[in-house]
């Protein structure tokens, strides 16, 4: 587990590259950047963070249909 601090500038500034960029936490934005600086010695391809960019947006969607599907089982159950 690694941790840092923000200033209430730098979160607000990387809470809306997150919304842009849809990722869904600055979590998951602080992960993809430090994977893709650690993978960049080993992969100069410029299409390597198009890959990178799209895992990130796949791992949300994820999440989202999990919670979809959460939330229409609970109301099948609750029927």
């Amino acid at each position: 587990m690694v941790s840092f601090r923000l200033s209430a500038e730098e979160y607000a500034k990387f809470r809306t590259i997150c919304e842009a960029r849809g990722i869904r936490s600055i979590s998951d934005l602080a992960r993809t950047a430090v994977y893709r600086l650690a993978a960049s010695k080993d992969h100069p391809d410029p299409l390597w963070d198009e890959v990178g960019a799209l895992r990130t947006q796949i791992m949300y969607l994820a999440d989202e249909l999990e919670r979809v599907s959460k939330v229409l089982e609970a109301r099948q159950t609750s029927r």
